[in-house]
């Protein structure tokens, strides 16, 4: 039986927990070019603010802002560590502002914090840098608490893997939402629309088990980890006191070699498993909110039946009477539609937001859309796009912009919108639709994100939410006389979508334990709740007639819903601005920030990234950090890494055990330009076998050692295009070999010097954008041309032509698709024995003659998504087969396949390990040649992907 076994890494992880499989292999855990491949683009000059507790790293744009970020952090790490009583070693923190989307991830190996500090157009309840770096620092404290004594130039791998292995996903990002929502005057644990996914479920009868609310699910609407985590955390500190935290991380520091460390340590101080605690905290949340359930009185404006959840988001119209919403589900990528007379059109597939949003007039629709530069991953924007609803045309207005939320004037010659600079300043602009020009109406000051524009009908004023230091607000602008006023007292509201209705306007809060909307008469000064949702409403828009749109959120989807023009008036309420902590009861009372230590004075410095080139920090035993256990040769390395993942340094040895050999290798990556680059050194002993003089099949053994050379390098180039993604790039290579020591003097014609073959390599992709639930693209073309030669050698000839084809298509129903990939080689010379395409099925058990092309016919399919959780080993999320069929040398074939069969597989997860996702597939191949010496062929196959 054919076992095979491939690993296939995605360079997005934000924390790699292979280790969970085998402790023994816990020694390599995750490193800067695993956790993140991606690069800043060359051009951003850093500056750096060096402290005795962390040192700043940032662009040159950013220095105001980051000289206010510094007077903070000495009180942020404090906040982070105080109740875990261990102080944080210095910590490096990285500021990507380049990078628009909102993220950032604290790791070891190297030790670093990153963040993508430019907010963006979603609504939030506090500032989002400060918030961002707290909750980042919160996880350095728990690294250093518990494997703080595994250290650096050696252990950091150890040590992060460890911590990965031992701390669950749920308890480490639960921990770190309780330490942002203390330490801040926001934070998610004060946000309804939050808890939103987890209140909905328990209160429609979809009382999910703990793995699927902490593993997620393809069918079904779940609250992610982070939230079921923090209700979790909430319960154990509101029952067993706030010293809970620091003794079970205290116990498992003291057993760092125990299985099941945190469930032991965790029963030793509640009597409490991590499931008995889970169902402790949804028993006492579905009882208080029980108590408060709403009935639901809302209208929907359409009923729909779809199998899979589905959001409506955005609903509008124009004078058309059309209802237009942006869907989004996990069987479809993104698309706005029309509905009108109960029929239903797709009007455009858009590409990767932020958040989700559009704007709608009576000509164009417009909306914004995330790109990325070319080669450098971590240089983003943010650009408009509009769509003409009489020529179904798009076109893009903007380019390599930093845009958020565009409105539409009435008469279409306008499109106002939001630009957040590279020092985090907003400014209110206008782009002529025409000649796509952007012109700068006004600057806010320094720390005011402004998000969420609106106009009003005579296009005089435009509303937004306001973020600063003081709070959140909305402020009304005047567009004549640039001056903008607050309507409101700053606060910790999460306001959301500010739109006039009249003179009156409209918006969403959290005046109550619920997400309403509500209506603000500026004429009498007063609030009215003009919306009762059971769980959230949200995303108002005006309708025709005097009536409102806008979205309430049930269990499968945010569903599109209106107010009639009499239900507008609603109910006058006396609002109460300040918004608690939901399910901790030791936050009583708004977190006040301390004042800036203005005492202090902190030096800005240039900071290259080559002054980190030798900063060695764990050993490994993989070559590859284990992405392939094929061919595994036990060994050791040493890795460095530089804090902005242009350099890796990797120094090691291995032992061949099959050949009985010794390799030394030194390695240096540098990927700072568009060129990556790769240079490596090895020294390793081969074996060799010469037929003996005069003789038919005698063989004799003879060894030698050789140095090698390589020298790669690499241009990759990715782009995103609305629903269409693009990949392409050009890879060359070359080496030296030279080869000593030959243990047979009387050898002849034994090459001992191999001189630059040359390796070339172009390929281009164009694929369609995947769906959550799409096995292939719908769409897809990838071409891979590769040859390589021996040009300067004049003992040695030969050359390898190769073109890898991959073609995509619809299959018969949603989410299935047809894969064609067809192949084509020319060798001769050294290469004649060397394929470079892939081979057909059950290759190995037939005579096969020389192989000049392959292609393959695959089908795809899902089967089911299941959500089983097998014990407390695996849960299963989904299961997929396919059918194909090989053919080789398709001209000799006579349209037989060579091989053919089926193919199941199943994607979970392990342990209530969050990440890795796991694959599991099972393949029976009918060998379709006489010569096979058998013809059902069985294989296997595991992968992990993050």
């Amino acid at each position: 039986m054919l076992f095979s076994l491939y690993f296939n890494v995605n360079k997005k992880l934000f924390i790699s927990i292979l280790t969970i499989l085998i402790v023994s292999l816990s020694t390599h855990h995750a490193n800067s070019q695993i956790i993140d491949n991606e690069q800043a683009s060359s051009k951003v000059k850093w500056r750096q603010i060096n402290s005795k507790k962390f040192q700043l790293i940032f662009p040159m744009e950013f220095e105001k802002s980051a000289l206010l970020l510094s007077q903070q952090i000495d009180s942020m790490i404090n906040f982070s560590s105080q109740d875990l009583k261990r102080e944080p070693k210095k910590i490096s923190i990285i500021l990507h502002e380049n990078h628009i989307e909102q993220n950032g991830y604290a790791q070891l190996a190297p030790r670093k914090v990153e963040a993508f500090s430019t907010p963006g157009p979603a609504s939030d309840n506090t500032q989002w840098l400060p918030n961002l770096i707290q909750h980042e620092l919160r996880h350095v404290a728990q690294f250093d608490k518990l494997t703080g004594r595994i250290q650096g130039p050696f252990f950091q791998q150890l040590a992060f893997a460890l911590y990965g292995l031992h701390l669950p996903a749920w308890y480490f990002e639960g921990d770190a939402v309780s330490i942002e929502t203390q330490f801040s005057d926001g934070g998610r644990g004060r946000s309804s629309s939050w808890f939103m996914p987890l209140r909905t479920n328990l209160l429609s009868g979809k009382d999910y088990s703990f793995s699927k609310n902490i593993l997620g699910s393809f069918r079904d609407l779940t609250p992610t980890y982070y939230l079921t985590g923090y209700t979790m955390n909430s319960y154990l500190t509101n029952h067993f006191g706030y010293g809970i935290k620091e003794e079970i991380l205290d116990n498992m520091r003291a057993n760092l070699w125990r299985p099941f460390n945190f469930n032991l340590a965790l029963k030793k101080y509640t009597k409490l498993n991590s499931k008995k605690l889970y169902d402790a905290t949804i028993s006492e949340l579905k009882e208080e909110w029980e108590s408060s359930k709403v009935n639901q009185n809302f209208y929907l404006i359409f009923e729909e039946n779809n199998r899979y959840p589905t959001h409506y988001f955005l609903p509008q119209t124009n004078s058309s009477k059309a209802i237009f919403t942006l869907v989004q589900a996990a069987d479809i990528i993104p698309e706005i539609r029309k509905r009108k007379d109960e029929k239903e059109e797709t009007l455009t597939q858009i590409g990767f937001q932020l958040t989700p949003y559009f704007h709608l007039n009576d000509q164009y629709l417009v909306w914004d859309e995330l790109r990325k530069d070319a080669r450098f991953g971590k240089q983003t924007y943010n650009i408009i796009r509009i769509f003409d609803l009489k020529t179904g045309k798009t076109e893009d207005i903007s380019k390599n912009s930093r845009f958020y939320s565009p409105i539409l004037s009435d008469n279409s010659q306008k499109v106002y919108t939001v630009q957040v600079d590279q020092n985090n300043l907003s400014s209110l602009f206008y782009i002529d639709r025409v000649s796509k020009k952007s012109t700068k109406i006004m600057d806010f000051p320094q720390g005011y994100l402004i998000q969420q524009p609106s106009l009003n009908a005579e296009e005089t004023k435009i509303a937004a939410i306001s973020i600063s230091p003081k709070g959140t607000n909305i402020i009304e602008i005047d567009l004549q006389s640039k001056q903008f006023k607050e309507l409101f007292p700053w606060s910790n509201q999460e306001f959301q979508r500010p739109i006039f209705i009249g003179n009156d306007l409209v918006f969403k809060a959290q005046f109550q334990k619920i997400d309403n909307i509500y209506r603000y008469s500026s004429a009498e000064d007063k609030l009215y709740l003009i919306t009762n949702s059971p769980f959230g409403a949200f995303l108002p828009s005006p309708g025709n007639d005097h009536s409102l749109l806008y979205n309430e959120y049930q269990f499968n989807g945010y569903k599109a819903a209106y107010l009639d023009s009499t239900q507008l008036r609603g109910q006058e309420i006396t609002a109460k601005f300040e918004v608690s902590a939901l399910t901790d009861q030791r936050i009583t009372s708004l977190f006040s920030n301390p004042a800036p230590d203005q005492s202090q004075s902190y030096q800005v410095e240039k900071y290259n990234s080559l002054s980190h080139l030798f900063n060695f920090h764990s050993l490994s035993i993989s070559s590859n950090n284990f992405e392939s256990f094929d061919n595994y040769r036990p060994g050791i390395f040493w890795i460095a890494n530089d804090l902005l993942n242009t350099s890796q340094l990797k120094l090691g040895y291995e032992y061949d055990l099959d050949m009985e050999k010794s390799i030394y290798s030194a390695e240096i990556s540098y990927q700072k330009y568009y060129p990556k680059f790769n240079f490596s050194y090895r020294n390793r002993g081969q074996i060799g076998y010469a037929k003996k003089q005069n003789t038919e099949n005698e063989y004799t053994k003879f060894d030698f050692r050789e140095h090698v050379y390589s020298l790669d390098m690499q241009i990759p180039m990715s782009i995103y295009r609305g629903k269409t993604t693009y990949s392409y790039g050009l890879n060359l290579g070359t080496s030296y070999q030279k080869r000593y020591d030959l243990s047979l003097n009387t050898l002849r014609g034994f090459h001992d010097e191999i001189a630059f073959p040359l390796n070339y390599q172009v390929y281009f992709n164009r694929n369609r954008r995947r769906s959550q639930m799409d096995l292939i693209p719908k769409w897809g073309q990838n071409i891979n041309v590769l040859y390589r030669h021996v040009p300067f050698e004049n003992t040695l000839e030969g050359s390898l032509f190769a073109i890898r084809t991959n073609f995509y298509f619809p299959g018969f129903f949603r989410n299935h698709g047809f894969q064609a990939r067809l192949s084509y080689q020319k060798t001769d010379g050294r290469y004649n024995d060397t394929y470079g395409i892939p081979m057909v099925s059950g290759y190995a058990h037939f005579d096969s003659p020389k192989v000049e092309n392959t292609l393959l016919m695959n089908y795809r399919f899902p089967i089911a998504y299941p959500d089983w959780a097998i014990g407390q080993l695996a849960y299963i999320k989904r299961f997929h087969g396919y059918f194909f069929a090989d053919y080789q040398n398709i001209q000799d074939s006579k349209a037989e396949p060579t091989s053919f069969g089926i193919g199941l597989s199943a994607d979970f997860n392990m342990f209530k390990y969050v990440l890795p996702d796991f694959g599991v597939g099972a393949k029976l191949s009918y060998i379709n040649q006489a010569s096979a010496k058998q013809r059902l062929v069985p294989s296997f196959s595991l992968s992990y992907s993050y």
